[in-house]
């Protein structure tokens, strides 16, 4: 379930999003009360906040995949405000239990309660054709997770059997229990007939949501 901004959780994070362009998240913390995050995306900090660092498992696979091997963790009691510089919308999602994956580097913070993996995506061909899969983001527990999506966000709950195309970098996240499959789209008549472009299904059941701005198109220096 999507949070909307301006209230508490039940962990006692307070959540507050500021900005529409370049969003900026603040979560009060009460005493004793734990987030995680990439050291690069805090802006501003309570000085009775404490931050230390917090190891992740897996350190080898996560170092080869280019996923963070240390994060930062901040305890309460105090207020972190944080960003992932560039131009979207950030959504915070109550995990009440179950599995979130999310595209690799749009994560952006997760109370202590939720578990942090990598897990390779196998079979699906990204953009150059290699064929040798990617790491993506998977989150367990329960507890809050925000995201930051570039450009809009969209949500949608596909029913079991159900299938929609997309872009493959333009998913943000999604339940564990729908699945993904790359694919070339042939464009068979015309002048460019026998060429083609590449689509990423994804099949329900479950939660799905896509971005509206592929970051990889974005001038240079605007993005992490």
């Amino acid at each position: 379930m999507k949070l909307r901004e301006g209230i508490t959780t039940a962990e006692g994070i307070g959540l507050r999003i500021e900005g529409h362009l370049v969003p900026i998240v603040e979560l009060q913390l009460a005493d004793g009360h734990q987030v995680y995050f990439e050291h690069h995306t805090i802006l501003a900090k309570g000085t009775s906040l404490k931050v230390g660092l917090m190891p992740m498992r897996g350190a080898v696979k996560r170092l080869l995949a280019g996923l963070p091997v240390l994060l930062t963790r901040a305890a309460g009691p105090g207020t972190v405000a944080l960003s992932r510089d560039g131009v979207g919308e950030v959504v915070a999602v109550d995990l009440a239990g179950e599995e979130l994956d999310v595209m690799e580097h749009r994560f952006l913070a997760a109370s202590s309660s939720v578990e942090y993996s990598a897990q390779r995506v196998r079979g699906i061909k990204n953009l150059l054709g290699s064929g040798s899969g990617f790491f993506m983001d998977r989150f367990r527990g329960q507890g809050i997770l925000i995201i930051h999506g570039y450009g809009d966000v969209v949500e949608t709950e596909l029913a079991d059997g159900q299938a929609i195309d997309l872009d493959p970098y333009a998913w943000l996240y999604k339940d564990t229990t729908v699945r993904m499959e790359t694919h070339l789209v042939n464009l068979t008549t015309g002048l460019f007939g026998g060429s083609g472009f590449v689509m990423t299904r994804f099949s329900g059941p479950g939660r799905l949501a896509y971005q509206s701005l592929d970051p990889l198109a974005l001038p240079q220096g605007t993005t992490e």
